[in-house]
This record gives structure tokens, sequence and C-alpha cells, in this order.
């Protein structure tokens, strides 16, 4: 059947309202168990299985909608550029499919049409099936589909029989249409999306667009309703009329008279198209902030206006444009505050079910985010209902990737490159482009649509824009891949880039020709412990307005859920695990959230980088703040101002809704908070603007936006009250093994052969389960990984473990002893290192660490000191950022106060262990034992704390989570400064410049240890 808009036949206004396809009388949901048959090759296959006498009683059972690998048949095979059967078969070319490994799966199900149904056409669709198939009923050959993501939809009618009909469908894993679904994904076969019956009256409404077309002021709209009527009955149908009315969010009227179109139906299967409209005083505008929506119901009448049936569509009044060389909705330059989203369950893969889609679209909105590119190929309708709904700008995307046929910096186009301009794969691609349009094009949602991902460039794409601008004048259309085929740019409406450096963001900013607007359609790949250095990218889609934004990649982990064969739970698998080759590891794992939807701090800072609210310090002496609306089309007054003063951790005053801020979108307004008079200790300020009302994505009291100032007083009464601190008497032993220290109620002693800090107890506990020792080496990260940082630092890795003492001092001075220890580092051009203790009479320990590091050694992954303390002591307190993990370059999310937990807890279940955890701007911390004894911390004036159950070289060690071992220690790491995570990419990309250890410099720092 010809492409068409998502409907569904209703036999009233009121259902039609609903909208409720599911429960439509004209909708029979084959979704289910199903008979099942797998063969490993076409030639293994049942060839006949579809003949009516053939008995299909014993064959196992699959479910539908599912894939098949994942209910034991056959294998996921995850890879990024590479074709999944490259090893295998590497001399195949397009556009010849695998024959040497390309399973079939052989399904059958039986069905009865409803008794209701009588004398009316039936058709059956199949959202989505991958990746090709063949469909017969009762014997007779139907029909053959291929492109996954769009609905394949056949006339059942000619070989229908009343009772029980026999459905076979004949599944290929791979097609000649596989070239172009090379996709970064786990490459998975099976009926995988929902597949039903429909049926019609002999007079249907076939296909509509609805088009809001606003005045140049915005205000008033033109309504536009193109609609292909069709008779499938053999005879001249007569005059029939079209009849749509406007419902609002209230189902009431909104036109004084509906919109009325008679026209005649010629017979069997004639189709005429109408085109209307009607005018629309303003009415309320749809976009991510005001996601405005009213309900339009098309009622088509037989001559003596009898209803025949009714569909509907949810309307939402808005205009997208590209004016002055911006992209605007309503008028308002727009920034995408983007992810990019595969639809991925760690259960179900592609075939999520309702509520994954709602936790994915409640988790945007709770996080800033305004905007999804459906990556990389249309995703199920009710996706769009969802954004349309909750308010999200959607990038649609055609199912088209060929990543694996084309290489960087090609000079030419040539026969590999699918599809290029070669006319073989014109007709395909155009199809790919009109099935998405068709089915998705009354969705105010969706702004741009994408040719696809990936796919070089060529004379193919160019027409793919063609089609889609002259079928849709409403939209714009972007297309990447034009970046790396010039003579291709025409196929995009949009300067779009994947990952490049903010400095060529600024250069495109400043480069004063004409030019498209720019989006980033992938950047801060987040993979691992990533997005470091998001808010430099947020920064500059501010102060340009010709950068408008871009999408995270990606959305969610992609990883397969794994139950253990002993039964004892399960775990998170990616590329590699289950005997397939190629695979591409766990460069599946690059979400903002993790596999089980559950949230990774990355989001947290995404939250924070994207926020439409912007606070600054003017005054802080006298309270005055400024606020900075970037809304388009909301006004501050909508939530709550909230302001706190908390000092050294502890809240002072807060203050709920007593002052209010009005600024207008774009608009910058002063307020004056009256702060608290402040004693002593570090204050520090925090400003939210919280939801007043519950909404479909948020409860009351929701925070939106937020920031934080540290109180200029009180910087200086904090310091004054560290010189307070006082001492006791101390004395030192010396022994041909140790030096001791002791006081009133603890020892310290210091080996003498490693000038290490060996023992620390007080009141007779031992604090220390191991020594402590100098440390510059951090569990590497994805992104490290990916810019060989694990490789070209791996001179820092073991420097602190295999120092070689040059001199162990000590003096005893009445209050306090210091024990200084030197040591040469062993890295490739020798480096210097001195850790200073001062003991003083109660017990604390200032260590002071100085690294000069020699001559041309590569960065340093962190400076600090390392301890271990038996697992007990698993009590972590901190006043610094939290609650969640940050680093040097992400920490916008977190904020400053106290907080407390486990130190299990703080171990983040990145899909590949690594450096995890990390607390940035640390004043003080303990850990401790149930009973409260353990150690304390306190910077001068902060430090980066991180306590683990394990060490760095541990989470190095273990490619899964499950395999670490059980832990007996707590590890406890005291830093000046961790570099980087970085994020721009994950496959050399390093962190910038300012977040990087340089080995160029002498690095100092201390802090105070103390037994409690």
């Amino acid at each position: 059947m010809k492409a068409h808009a998502t409907l569904m036949p209703f036999d009233s206004v009121e259902e039609a309202l609903k909208g409720d396809r599911e429960a439509s009388r004209s909708r029979l949901s084959l979704n289910g168990m199903w008979k099942f048959a797998f063969a490993e090759t076409p030639s293994q296959r049942i060839v006949n299985f579809y003949e009516e006498g053939y008995n299909t009683s014993d064959w196992a059972e699959i479910k539908v909608p599912a894939h098949w690998q994942l209910q034991g048949y056959d294998y996921p095979q995850y890879t990024n550029i590479r074709y999944p059967w490259e090893e295998s078969e590497p001399e195949l070319m397009p556009p010849f499919a695998p024959t040497k490994y390309n399973p079939v799966g052989s399904y059958v199900r039986s069905f009865t049409v409803p008794e209701d149904w009588a004398g009316q056409p039936v058709f059956i669709s199949f959202q989505g099936v991958e990746s090709a198939f063949y469909v017969w009923v009762n014997g007779d050959l139907v029909g053959y589909s291929e492109d996954t993501f769009t609905p394949a939809e056949f006339d059942l009618t000619p070989y229908l029989r009343a009772g029980e009909n026999k459905l076979a469908v004949e599944v290929y894993r791979w097609c000649d249409a596989s070239w172009l679904e090379d996709q970064d994904f786990w490459r998975m076969s099976g009926i995988f999306r929902d597949v039903y019956l429909y049926t019609t009256p002999k007079a249907h409404i076939y296909d509509f667009f609805v088009l809001t077309e606003l005045d140049d002021a915005y205000r008033d709209a033109e309504l536009k309703l193109k609609a292909t009527i069709t008779n499938y009955w053999e005879t001249q149908l007569g005059t029939v009329t079209v009849e749509a009315q406007l419902y609002d969010s209230e189902h009431k009227p909104v036109l004084a008279q509906p919109l009325v179109v008679t026209t005649t139906l010629g017979a069997n299967e004639a189709e005429v198209d109408i085109d209307a409209s009607v005018l629309v005083a303003n009415p309320l505008k749809w976009s991510a902030e005001e996601p405005n929506l009213y309900t339009l119901v098309i009622s088509l009448k037989d001559h003596e206006q009898q209803l025949l049936e009714t569909i509907s569509s949810r309307v939402g009044f808005r205009k997208f444009e590209i004016k002055d060389g911006l992209m605007l909705i309503n008028g308002q330059r727009i920034v995408f505050k983007g992810t990019n989203r595969h639809e991925f369950s760690c259960h179900t893969g592609r075939a999520l079910e309702l509520q994954d889609m709602i936790t994915d679209i409640k988790l945007m909105k709770l996080y800033n985010i305004n905007a999804v590119r459906t990556s990389h190929y249309p995703n199920q309708p009710v996706w769009y209902e969802l954004c349309n709904e909750y308010g999200l700008y959607v990038i649609d995307e055609a199912n088209l990737e060929t990543h694996g046929s084309w290489q960087y910096d090609q000079l030419e186009l040539v026969p590999k490159n699918v599809p290029g301009s070669n006319p073989a794969w014109t007709a395909n691609v155009l199809d790919r482009a009109n099935s998405m349009f068709q089915r998705d094009k009354n969705h105010p949602s969706i702004i741009i649509w994408s040719l696809g991902n990936e796919s070089f460039g060529g004379d193919n794409f160019v027409k793919m824009h063609d089609l889609l601008r002259d079928a849709d004048p409403s939209r714009i259309v972007h297309y990447e891949g034009v970046t790396m085929w010039r003579d291709s740019a025409a196929a995009t409406d949009v300067e779009s880039f994947m990952y490049a450096k903010p400095h060529k963001l600024v250069e495109y900013a400043h480069d004063f020709r004409p030019k498209k607007p720019y989006i980033l359609c992938e950047y801060s790949h987040a993979m691992g412990n990533s997005c470091g250095g998001l808010h430099i990218y947020t920064e500059l889609f501010d102060k340009y307005p010709v950068l408008q934004g871009g999408f995270i990649w990606d959305w969610v982990d992609q990883a397969i859920w794994v139950n253990h064969e002993d039964g004892n739970g399960g775990h998170l698998a990616y590329g590699g695990e289950f005997g397939e080759q190629p695979h591409d590891g766990n460069f599946c794992g690059n979400g903002l959230i993790f596999a089980d939807r559950s949230v990774s701090p990355k989001l947290v800072e995404v939250k924070k980088c994207y926020q439409n609210i912007d606070v600054t310090a003017v005054d802080l002496a006298n309270g005055v703040i400024s606020i900075r609306n970037k809304s388009l089309f909301t006004n501050v007054d909508r939530y709550t101002l909230q302001w706190s003063v908390a000092v050294d951790g502890v809240l002072l005053n807060e203050n709920t809704g007593s002052l209010s801020a009005t600024a207008a979108p774009g608009e910058t307004q002063e307020v004056t908070l009256p702060l608290p008079t402040i004693n002593e200790g570090e204050a520090v300020l925090t400003v939210s603007f919280v939801t007043q009302e519950a909404s479909a994505w948020a409860e009351a009291g929701h925070e939106v936006a937020f920031e934080q100032f540290i109180l200029p007083a009180a910087e200086q009464k904090a310091a004054a009250v560290k010189r307070k601190e006082s001492s006791g008497a101390v004395q030192a032993v010396e022994t041909a093994a140790a030096i001791t220290v002791s006081g009133a109620d603890f020892s310290a002693s210091f080996d003498k052969v490693t000038g290490s800090l060996v023992s620390y107890q007080v009141r007779g506990a031992e604090l220390l389960k191991e020594a402590v020792t100098p440390n510059f080496w951090r569990a590497y990260t994805d992104n490290d990984r990916g810019n060989k940082h694990h490789e070209r630092c791996a001179t820092w890795r073991s420097a602190g473990e295999e120092k070689v003492l040059r001199e162990l001092s000590w003096d005893s001075l009445p209050d306090r002893v210091i024990v200084q220890a030197s040591y040469l580092l062993p890295t490739t051009s020798a480096s210097q290192c001195t850790v200073t203790y001062t003991v003083s009479g109660n017990g604390a320990i200032e260590v002071a660490l100085q690294l000069a590091p020699g001559e041309g050694l590569p960065e340093i992954p962190e400076v600090g000191m390392l301890l271990v303390m038996d697992s007990s002591y698993d009590q972590l307190e901190w006043y610094g950022k939290g609650p969640e993990e940050s680093y040097w370059d992400r920490q916008s999310g977190v904020k400053l106060g106290l907080y407390k937990g486990k130190v299990q807890e703080q171990f983040v279940p990145y899909l590949r262990p690594q450096e995890c955890g990390n607390k940035m701007a640390v004043r003080r911390a303990s850990v401790t034992a149930a009973n409260g004894a353990g150690l304390q911390f306190t910077g001068a004036p902060t430090f980066e704390l991180n306590a683990l159950s394990y060490s760095p070289f541990e989470l190095e060690a273990h490619d899964h989570a499950h395999l670490l071992p059980a832990s007996d220690k707590t590890v406890v790491r005291i830093n000046y400064r961790q570099m980087g995570v970085g994020g721009d990419d994950s496959w050399g990309a390093m962190p910038h410049p300012q977040y990087l250890l340089q080995a160029n410099r002498t690095y100092s720092f201390s802090f105070t240890i103390q037994g409690k």
C-alpha cells in the first residue's frame, strides 16, 4: 500500500477525540505468540511452510513484537561502522546480501476476521520488521517489503475467507537494503514492532496532511487540510462530504462552523484529493516550552450525510523557518538543547514498550533537554505523539546509514559508496524519505527532516532533499554528510557537524560570508565517564546567534541484560559477548542514562548546562543578583524563586517565594535578596527556580535552574577560624625500622626504608590498612583509552608505587614533629617528589606533597595521595560538591554542600569499570566506621576526594563491574587535582587544555588528616 499518515478509523466523533487507536473497533492486534522456525541460511529455510497444508503444530513459539536474538535464536551483534558480514564475506559488494550466514525466521499464526468487518476491506500493518520479509495468507503470496523502520501495509481483502485464516511471514536477517542500514547499533532481526489488522469503510480517508501557517505576526493562523479519499466500491460512489472540526484541550469546538468539502468518488479504488483551509484567530501556539495542542477530527459522510468514519490528529500551531540566517520557532531564535536517541531497552532491544518511552521523555524534560534526534531511523509513531504532548523539538531521521561503504577524506565517489549518485539506489532512498514523511507529517514536534546519517554524499541526497522540501515547505531538511562531500551541499538547509571542537564553532561564527544556521547533530560523546567540557559548547551557543545548539550522543547505553547460567543474577553485556565477529566492544555504552534507564551523573551536568535561567552576581555584599531568562515563551514568574544560605554546609536561612522574579523571555532582571548577617564560617548562597504546579513530567517544586555563590565576607572569616586550631604535647622515637610520633591518644609510624606513613593508630585502633603513598594515576576512562592516554601517560602509572626514597629526615619541635621524605620517581625522565608530614600533638597530620616532573613528560592523570583503610570504614561524609560525582571539567551541575553516604555507593556503574566517584572542591571529609571512628580530612583550602572499594588498578583490570571481586578495603585518594574527563569525542579527543595537568610545572598542595 502507498505510504500514508498514521491514522485509524473510528465510528464516532467522541471516539476520534479520545484518539485511542488501539481501542478502535476497526483494529485487531496480532501481537502475541506466533509459531516460529529458524534457519541459519536461506538455503536451509523451510521453503513451503506457508502452504495451507503445512503443519506447524510442533514448532516452537516466539513473541511478537520482539527480536529473535533475544529469544534464544541466532546472536545479537554490535558494530559501529563495519558491516556485520565483513569478516565472514569480505568480498561481498553492494547490493548483494550475505549467503554464508544469513538467518531466516519463519513466522506463522492464524486469525479470524471480526464478524462486524464483513463486506469491508481488510489490511495488515507491519510497523517494523528487520530487515526484509515476505507475506502469505492462506497459501497465497501477498507481497514483499524492506525498510526496517517504517510501516509496510498490504491489502488482504482478496485473500481472506470466513473463519480461520493462516498468516505466514518469512523474515531475512539481511537483504540488499541492509547496505543502507549500517547504523551504530545492535544488529538484530525479526518482527519487532506492532502487527495489526485494520478495516475501513469502502469509502475511506486514506491519507491527510494538516499544516498550520502563522501570519507574519505569529498570531493568527491558516489551518490547511489536504486529504485523499479512496473508494473501494466497484461502482461510482457519488457525492461524499469531508467535514473537519477543530477542538481545544477540553474537547470544545474551536471553529464556528466546521470546514466542509464535498466531492465525487469514482469506482473501484478511485481516489480524489481535497485541499481546503480555514482561518483560526490567535490559537494557542505550540512549542517545546508550551506544547499547546488541539485535536482535528475529520469525518467522512456519504451522499445522505450518514457518517462513514472519523479520524483524528493532534494539531499544534507553530511556524518553523529560517529567516535572516537563523532558525526560528514562532519568530524566536531556537537553541537545540538536544540529545540523540536510539530506540533501545536492555531487555527488549528496539522493541520498546510504552513505559520505556514515557520514562525517556519525562527524564528529558526533567533534565532540561528540549530536542531529540531520532538517530538514525524513524521511531515508533507513539514517540512523536509523546513529543507533541510533552514538548520536544524533533529531528526525524530517515532509515539510512552506510558508514561502512566509504572512507574519511576520500576524494571521489566510488562504486562501493552507497547510495552516492548511483541511480540504482535512487528509488530506494527516495522511498525511505517519502515513507518517513508520509507517516510522520502531521506531528507538530517534528520541525526538521533528516536524510540519514554518515552516508557520505552524492546526487541521491539532493534528490531526497528536494522531494521533502517540495512535499513539505513547512519544515527544513538536515544532512550532515555533505561535510564529507561538499558537492552535495544543496542537500541540507543547515550546516551540521559532528564532534567539532569549540574553536571550529568560533571560526564559523566569525566567518562573515553568508552562511547557513549551524548545529552539532552529534557532540559531547557520552561514553563512560564523559561529557567534560559540555559547558564550553553551551556557552558558545549563548554567545553566537548562528550557533543554534546540538544533540549529545546519545541517550541510553545500548547494553543487553544477560542472566547468568548459575541463576545468580546477571549483567549488562556489550559487543563481543555473544561470540560475534566483528564487534566494537563497549562503544555501545554512550548514554546519558544507563541501560536500565537510571540516571548517570552526566545527565546532571546536562541539566545545568541546558537550563534556561541564568543567575549572576551583581553585588553580593548587598544581596543583588541578576536573573536572565533564556526561555523563548515562558516568563520567569512561572517558577518560584527560592534562596538559601548555608554556613559550612549547615543551612542557616531558607526563603521560599517571598520574592518574585518576573523577567520576560529574553529579558534580564535584578533582584535584591535580604541576606542574613554571617558571623563566621563559609557562607554559600543557593538560588533556585522551581515549578509552582505539577505537570505531566514534574511534580510541584521540581528545580529547573540553580546557581551558587560564596558570599565574599565569609571567605575571610573561614580562614580566621582555621588559625584557632590548638595542639598538645608530642614526642618522636626512632628505631632501626621506623620513626614513631605519638601523643596523648595516637601514634604515627613512618617506615625508614620507604619513608611512608605505614601506621596511624588512634585510641589503640589502627586506621591504615596499607601505607600512604603519592599517586599519579587514575583508572583510565573510555575517553582516556580512545586518546591513548593509558599508553601515552603510562610512565605515571606506577610512579608512586615504585618511588625510590632518596632522603628521610625528621625534626622534633615542642608542639609538632616534621617528617620529610624525598623521592625519585622512575618516570621516563626522572621526577622529584617530596612528602612532608607535620604531626601535631592533637594527632592531626598535615600532609604536603610537592611534585617536580622531569623533562618532556606527558600530562599527569592526577596529583595526590592514596591511602587504604579496612572495608569496615565504609561511611563517607564530605563538605564539597555533590551528591553526584564531579570532575574538573564537569562540575557545573553539582552543588556545594554537606553530603554523606556509603563508600560502596560512590561507585558509578559505567558499562566498563573506570575512574568514577570523584568529588570536587571538598573542604573537609571523613571516612568512618559505623561507630564514628575513622579518618577526617581537611583541605588547605580544598582538595579532590575519591573514596571507593577499589584501587584504580583494580578497576582497570576488570572489564565488567560484576567481575570485580569482593573488596576488603576502602581506597581513599586525596588529590590536588585530577585531569578532566573530556568528552568532545571518545576516539582521540583529549580534555581541553585548561583541564590538563601539564608536566611543565611544579605542583604543591597540602591537607590535614586526623583520626576520629
